[in-house]
């Protein structure tokens, strides 16, 4: 008697919440090497306060929108590991993201900014978007 292959959905929660860290540590590297590109290669001698008011710039700008591509890029790349769930798994990716954001900044600046609430819903949907788009394609070839 043979038992019949059951195949489990093919979920990848915990992949999920990796790219979303991902994606938030590649928003965090990209503004640090901008920052420190701005500072060693295009404007060398500048004071203390002009790279403190660039990198705070950067940050605000590439907070928003490089976190927003990230989360899309890395959602994007769970997208082809999936067979359902596939706005819930980009969801998870922003999520993931948001959480490592809002951690980084309680214990940076002991407070979220109100721009944080903006990127954060930018992130949830660029990953809803990723898992929509996905969705559309595993119904279409199936």
């Amino acid at each position: 008697m043979t038992t019949p292959d059951i195949t489990a959905p093919k979920d990848r929660w915990l992949r999920a919440i990796g790219y979303g860290l991902l994606a938030e540590i590649a928003t965090i590297f990209t503004i640090v090497a901008i920052v420190l590109l701005y500072k060693y290669a295009f404007a060398r001698g500048l004071s203390d306060a002009d790279y403190i008011a660039f990198a705070e710039r950067v940050g605000a700008l590439l907070g928003v929108i490089g976190g927003t591509l990230y989360v899309y890029l890395f959602a994007h790349l769970l997208m082809g590991r999936l067979a359902t769930r596939f706005v819930a798994h980009g969801i998870v990716v922003a999520i993931a993201a948001i959480v490592l954001s809002v951690t980084g900044s309680l214990a940076g600046h002991q407070g979220v900014p109100p721009m944080y609430l903006l990127a954060s819903a930018l992130k949830v949907i660029a990953g809803g978007l990723a898992g929509s788009i996905a969705s559309r394609r595993a119904h279409r070839t199936s």
